[in-house]
């Protein structure tokens, strides 16, 4: 008996899902200590003012959640987290990749920010604290403002060389054309030099053309017909009139009629 192959077993790929593949969001954050003088309810009354927050109100702190973004699951992807608690505020934010830190922390305290305009009746802040949040604020805004001109200049100045680049190569094509179209119309005018002697050249002379009109004449009964004497040797009907004018002026012909 033959043994029968058996067939390969069929390799299942596990295919990845991109979607699944989403880069996790880096988590970052800042403390401001504060004491907390309302209740919770109220807190939470004052900023349901802000449409953009989803508020939490917990046994000790009320919550407030900021979602600028989710993930294909519907998770929070770009975030924020306003923690207000008895003796401080806390806020806990996200920040994707592509993203740049700076500008994101810039974005995110002009939110808390925001927020804590809203509760300062309910809370007794720590003015130092605040004041160092604030500086610490203003020397980001600062630095990135500088990268930002950094980026911009150095782009313009790539733009700048392409710019002057391509307008040298304007230039030259615009030299070239002019050149070209100067040979064009010099050779264009040693063309028609050349047609006009070709010509010429070609056309019988006024005395072989006297010959042939006395030649005609004789073969058509002294009768002539300029028109088809000037196609038969290709020349205008008007040199025709002046060769037959000129012999009769000199007595070659005398005109009947």
């Amino acid at each position: 008996m033959e043994k029968k192959e058996e067939p390969p077993a069929e390799k299942k790929e596990q295919k990845k899902d991109a979607k699944e593949e989403v880069s996790v969001p880096q988590i970052s954050g800042f403390k401001l200590p504060a004491v907390r003088k309302g209740d919770l309810t109220r807190i939470a009354s004052t900023l349901s003012s802000l449409s953009s927050i989803q508020l939490a109100v917990e046994s000790d702190y009320v919550a407030a959640l900021n979602v600028e973004s989710r993930d294909i699951k519907k998770n929070p992807y770009l975030f924020s987290t306003i923690y207000f608690r008895p003796t401080e505020i806390e806020i806990i934010y996200s920040v994707v990749p592509g993203i740049s830190l700076r500008k994101r922390k810039i974005e995110v305290l002009k939110h808390f920010l925001n927020a804590l305009t809203l509760v300062e009746d309910e809370y007794e802040i720590n003015h130092k604290q605040f004041y160092q949040v604030i500086r610490s604020a203003l020397t980001e805004i600062t630095e990135f403002a500088a990268s930002t001109y950094d980026e911009i200049y150095s782009k313009y100045d790539i733009l700048n060389n392409e710019f002057l680049s391509q307008q040298k190569k304007i230039e030259n094509l615009t030299a070239s054309l002019s050149k070209t179209t100067n040979e064009t119309l010099e050779l264009k005018a040693k063309n028609d030099e050349l047609l006009l002697r070709l010509k010429q050249v070609e056309s019988p002379s006024d005395d072989v053309l006297k010959v042939k009109i006395q030649e005609w004449l004789e073969l058509h009964h002294n009768e002539i017909n300029i028109s088809e004497f000037a196609k038969t040797y290709n020349i205008l009907e008007s040199r025709v009139e002046h060769l037959l004018n000129s012999m009769v002026m000199q007595g070659y012909l005398e005109s009947i009629g």
